[in-house]
């Protein structure tokens, strides 16, 4: 009963901020929302947005006084502001302006009902540190692909394969937040622990 209990509760701390997240969303209307055009495709990872590109844009837009919630989608393409209620015109043309200097474009006609439409539905965006997981996923990405072009170039075992990704996701997971004390290691250092010196790509 008592593990039922803390796993229940567990849970609950799990999940309570995906709720509140999708719970503010549906509250806002139409009218309360803008969106725009945004540059922010991981480059090393074209699938999904830039977490680290998008973190200070998304935390400087809730900083703003008009400004209730900024949100990234998933590809990296679009930005959605859900304003305060009371936000008047002049705090909404301060931060277009501002966001147009970062080349994010405000949509309207069709493109914007799309994108609002999208958004309302409450998949696949990301708000304000939860762009982390894009971060995450992004070094996932960025050191299976080297790990692949490695076993391409020289044996290595499965076990040695995987341990190698999940060091150097690990390493690009702490650069990407700018908490890597180990700055200057490249790739290569990294990989010499995995492999002979000799077997090391150039």
């Amino acid at each position: 009963m008592k593990t039922q209990l803390i796993a229940g509760l567990a849970g609950a701390l799990l999940y309570t901020p995906l709720a509140s997240a999708a719970e503010n969303k549906s509250a806002a209307t139409p009218d309360r929302i803008s969106v725009f055009k945004a540059p922010l495709i991981c480059p090393a990872a074209p699938q999904i947005g830039c977490g680290s590109a998008s973190k200070p844009i998304l935390v400087d837009l809730e900083r703003q006084p008009g400004v209730l919630e900024a949100w990234l989608n998933r590809a990296g393409t679009r930005v959605a502001v859900v304003w305060k209620p009371d936000a008047g015109a002049a705090a909404r043309q301060k931060v277009v302006a501002e966001l147009k200097e970062d080349h994010l474009i405000e949509l309207d006609g069709k493109p914007r009902e799309e994108t609002v439409t999208d958004f309302l539905a409450g998949k696949q965006w990301y708000h304000g540190a939860d762009v982390d997981r894009l971060s995450d996923e992004e070094a996932g990405i960025i050191a299976a692909r080297l790990v692949r072009r490695l076993q391409a170039k020289t044996p290595l075992s499965q076990d040695k394969a995987e341990q190698l990704e999940r060091t150097l996701a690990d390493a690009f997971r702490k650069r990407f937040a700018g908490k890597n004390d180990d700055e200057g290691i490249s790739v290569r250092q990294l990989a010499g622990d995995f492999l002979d010196e000799s077997r090391l790509l150039p």
